[in-house]
């Protein structure tokens, strides 16, 4: 019998490079977060200033989409064939 491990073993990745990759992406979610505050500390956006308001939004819908989309995928890779 085949195999799903022994097929995909070319593309399956080490556990340590799965959790040096799950390290960089915490970094740079944490990163992307420190962004945030220095722009909300710099700019103090207020709601009557739609121009900083809404980049301050979108930044932080954007670092949450990264944290779930990095954790979504790690999540997934640790119960998988895609790792040794």
């Amino acid at each position: 019998m085949i195999k799903l491990k022994d097929i995909l073993k070319e593309e399956a990745a080490s556990k340590s490079d799965i959790k040096k990759m799950e390290k960089m992406a915490d970094n740079i979610v944490k990163q992307m977060e420190k962004l945030n505050d220095l722009f909300r500390r710099a700019h103090k956006p207020k709601t009557n200033d739609s121009v900083l308001y809404n980049t301050m939004k979108d930044w932080d819908h954007l670092a949450k989409n990264v944290d779930r989309e990095y954790g979504g995928w790690f999540g997934f890779v640790k119960d998988s064939d895609y790792i040794k």
